[in-house]
């Protein structure tokens, strides 16, 4: 088809798909926090600034309450979301947007921090603990604090999948005059997802275990996510034509990338896992989800979040009143 004439899917339809992936380490970690966290000065909330709104957990909200909260949107290298979007989500400008291989762009949050805890004085230095869903950025995150304050190498293990850091971590030390010391901790999963896109995000991302989602179905989502961020095709046309047709998208893959079984047919399995673990590693560009060109997207979601949890309640009374 050509790009002239192409126009991107509008929706997508929703598969059967699993809506949680809460393991056992999770609900530990959440129990841990809540122990730690009257001593903790501040929170470093970390979210994907390519998946904004995915990958924030409510959960952490009853953990931190009234503490000093910075949100903290990692691999902005790879998000496709343009500056503006986040500074309208957030008017009070208690965020930011860092990239973890560039040292420069942490020291801005370490400002913030020091800005933000200004009046605090402690023996112990600033206490600060880091949250986030996994495969979020956390401990990439801490290493590069590290690396750029003290000047000393990574201290947390980190992956491309989830579930790496299994444990809060001791303090790790991230500056000096003032200290600041960090609590790394295992990324943490809502215990149900708000529903099947968000699922498919987090599986495309690697937030998830990406097993839990069929590779093909996986591919599609991310064809129909590009088509929506440059309609005109440009983010894969060396691959194929524009298209809303994954099975004809990863065939032109498997040729382009000579990808074939035995017998020469396209290897079409391989391939849509092949492309879209090229995309969560940031080879092929950037990349958004949500609704990442809404300015209002953000206080949308937290309408919309508010709603369901009094929907619930209601459903919890009622149940409730029945047995009673």
């Amino acid at each position: 088809m050509a790009a002239a004439n192409f126009i991107p899917r509008t929706s997508f339809p929703a598969p059967t798909l699993p809506r949680a992936y809460f393991l056992g380490h999770h609900a530990k970690a959440i129990r841990k926090m809540r122990e730690m966290t009257a001593d903790i000065d501040l929170i470093y909330e970390v979210r994907d600034a390519r998946a904004p709104l995915s990958t924030r957990n409510t959960i952490f909200d009853s953990i931190i309450g009234v503490k000093p909260r910075v949100v903290v949107y990692t691999k902005k290298d790879l998000s496709a979301i343009h500056p503006e979007m986040f500074r309208a989500w957030h008017p009070r400008g208690n965020y930011c947007t860092v990239n973890t291989h560039d040292h420069t762009s942490v020291k801005s949050l370490v400002s913030l921090s020091k800005r933000l805890c200004a009046n605090r004085e402690s023996f112990f230095g600033l206490r600060v603990m880091i949250m986030g869903m996994p495969n979020v950025g956390k401990s990439s995150l801490l290493n590069t604090l590290r690396h750029a304050g003290v000047g000393r190498r990574k201290a947390a293990k980190t992956g491309a999948l989830a579930g790496v850091t299994r444990n809060i971590s001791s303090y790790v030390k991230i500056h000096e005059d003032p200290d600041i010391l960090v609590y790394d901790t295992p990324g943490v999963s809502l215990p149900k997802t708000i529903d099947a896109e968000t699922m498919l995000t987090l599986s495309t991302i690697g937030s998830i275990n990406v097993g839990l989602v069929d590779p093909t179905i996986q591919a599609d989502y991310l064809l129909y996510q590009l088509n929506l961020v440059d309609p005109s095709g440009s983010l894969y046309i060396k691959y194929s034509p524009p298209t809303n047709d994954i099975e004809d998208f990863l065939t032109s893959y498997c040729l382009r990338m000579h990808r074939l079984s035995k017998g020469g047919y396209p290897d079409l399995l391989g391939a849509a896992t092949h492309w879209v673990d090229r995309w969560r590693k940031g080879l092929e560009g950037r990349i958004a989800f949500d609704d990442f060109k809404n300015p209002s997207a953000y206080k949308e979601w937290e309408a919309a979040h508010d709603e369901r949890r009094r929907k619930e309640r209601g459903q919890q009374s009622d149940q409730k009143f029945r047995v009673a």
